[in-house]
Formats: structure tokens, sequence, C-alpha cells
């Protein structure tokens, strides 16, 4: 009897075993030409059936223009504007707390006069030789940048000579 059960559970177990292996071949991926196959003939029958797929074109988007009221990399700002940087900065970011100042523009116009503007003219001769032409762009175009100082040091990245990193902080 022991034997009986033992034989009858092995053939209910084989049978299971082939039924559920013929409902997973059923439920397989593989399309039906490729089922029988294995090996190298399986992967060649795969691929040829696979359509290629059709990557979309990126296109390139233009980035944003910068804000002018982004603080400036004062390290990169010439020593005529370095204490001028630091200071506006400071006044971009206390201007950018919304709960204490709603308007920036009219934050920064407010406490601007209480900066002191950035030397007139820089001494290019203390400058090394890599920063001589951006020492005499800024001069240059001095007074035509400071007309805008929230956008002084865009206006002299724009204009002259100066490193961009400038203006990523």
């Amino acid at each position: 009897m022991y034997t009986a059960k033992r034989t009858l559970a092995c053939l209910l177990g084989a049978a299971f075993s082939i039924a559920a292996a013929a409902a997973c071949a059923q439920m397989s991926l593989l399309p039906p030409a490729c089922a029988s196959l294995h090996g190298d003939a399986l992967d060649k029958c795969v691929r040829d059936i696979t359509v290629t797929q059709i990557e979309p074109k990126l296109e390139a988007v233009e980035p944003p223009p910068p804000d002018p009221a982004q603080t400036a990399n004062c390290t990169y700002v010439l020593p005529a504007d370095r204490e001028y940087c630091i200071w506006r900065n400071e006044l971009v970011l206390a201007c950018r707390n919304k709960a204490k100042y709603p308007d920036f523009t009219a934050c920064f116009t407010k406490y601007l006069p209480n900066i002191a503007k950035p030397a007139v003219v820089a001494n290019c001769a203390h400058e090394k030789a890599s920063l001589q032409a951006a020492c005499s762009a800024r001069n240059t175009h001095y007074a035509q940048c400071l007309e805008d100082p929230l956008s002084y040091f865009l206006c002299l990245a724009n204009k002259g000579k100066l490193p961009e990193r400038l203006l990523k902080p």
C-alpha cells in the first residue's frame, strides 16, 4: 500500500510537472517559430524577428538666458570689483526673501545706494598676464555696465573677457 501511494504520488507529481511545463511554454514570450530551438539557433531566430527600435532624434534646447539677479562667484572677480561683488551678492540674497521683500527689484534699488561702487579704474599692472585682457575690457566697459548694477557682472562677462565661471556660484 505504501509503495502504491508513493507511485501514485510520483505519477501525479510528474503529470503536474508536465502540465506546468506545458502551460509555462504556452505563456512564453518566445514566438512559436522559435519555441523548439536552442542555443545559437534560438539567438539567431529571436534576433531576426525583433524589430529594431528607432530612437527619436533629440533636438538641442537653448539654455535660458542668465538671470541678472543671480549671485556672482566673487573668487573670479578682479580685485577692483571684489568688495562690490560680495556686497551685491549679500543684497541679492537678502532681497530674495519674499516674506520680507515681495518685490525683488524694489528692494534691490532701495538698498543699492548703501553699497560702495567698484573702483572706476582697475590697476591692470598688478594682474596676472592671463587677466590683463579682462582687466582692460573691464575698464573699457565699466561705466556702461554700471548703469544697470543688477546685471553689472553679467554685462562685464558678455562685453569683456571675463571667465564664464564668474556667473556660476
